[in-house]
């Protein structure tokens, strides 16, 4: 019964605000706003008041900031659900699937004669995370950004875990500490917009943050943060999801 009460719950709070809040334009609509002049709008206004030369991440974290902070909480939201949910169940190690043993096939594989996990932890692994803080960093002039460097950082623990091997990761981070880590993101996103306020501006306002620095520089400085907890966001939801997988399966050899 409880379980049916939730899922009528969740439809209805879905449903509602599709039916009472008809505010969006149809998909297409040659007279909606982005056709007529937003876009407009933000092709010739962009570098002028974002001082950042790639358009698209002044719309996501500029024009579009309060949105993309929202994004980034679904998403640590969305590692906390994982995260209960699978504490629920009773706890059980169950062997990789075929598809993953597979992965692990060192016979006849050229990659796994080539790389070891020693060539991983010193060369592969560092590469990457290097690669994860100039997409990071450079994400506010050219392609990047926080959504892509926390994928990469992510995804260098995934590849820690499967190749390298629980008993010597170059990450140490258990299910409670990512998760925290998740937290951290929009909390950096949040206060980034807070401190715009303190300066007398609107939330997200990032030329008014009381800083010592020349005022076009401020957006970039803005940016920088929120990518920043955009990244730390992002990786900490990807490693706490796969901290709570692990729980259930082994990537081990030995399927310890």
């Amino acid at each position: 019964m409880r379980r049916a009460i939730t899922i009528i719950l969740l439809i209805v709070s879905i449903t509602v605000p599709f039916i009472a809040f008809d505010v969006l334009p149809a998909i297409g609509d040659p007279a909606s706003a982005p056709n007529t002049h937003v876009s407009d709008y933000y092709i010739e206004h962009a570098i002028e008041e974002c001082n950042s030369p790639n358009m698209v991440t002044a719309v996501i974290v500029d024009y579009r900031a309060f949105d993309t902070m929202f994004e980034t909480t679904v998403m640590f939201l969305a590692g906390l659900s994982v995260v209960i949910i699978l504490a629920n169940r009773p706890k059980s190690r169950i062997p990789a699937p075929a598809s993953l043993k597979r992965l692990r096939d060192t016979s006849g594989n050229p990659v796994y004669r080539t790389v070891n996990k020693d060539v991983m932890i010193s060369i592969i692994e560092p590469v990457i995370l290097i690669y994860a803080m100039y997409v990071l960093f450079h994400g506010e002039i050219s392609l990047g950004g926080g959504f892509q460097a926390g994928a990469l950082i992510g995804m260098t623990y995934l590849l820690d875990i499967m190749v390298v091997g629980r008993k010597r990761p170059i990450f140490n981070l258990p299910k409670d500490k990512s998760a925290a880590l998740a937290g951290i993101g929009p909390f950096i996103y949040a206060l980034t917009g807070f401190i715009s306020i303190i300066g007398g501006g609107l939330y997200l306002e990032y030329n008014k943050m009381p800083l010592p620095v020349h005022q076009a520089e401020l957006h970039s400085l803005g940016i920088t943060a929120v990518e920043i907890g955009v990244t730390i966001g992002v990786a900490g939801t990807i490693i706490t999801i796969l901290n709570a997988l692990m729980e259930r399966i082994s990537f081990d050899d030995d399927n310890d």
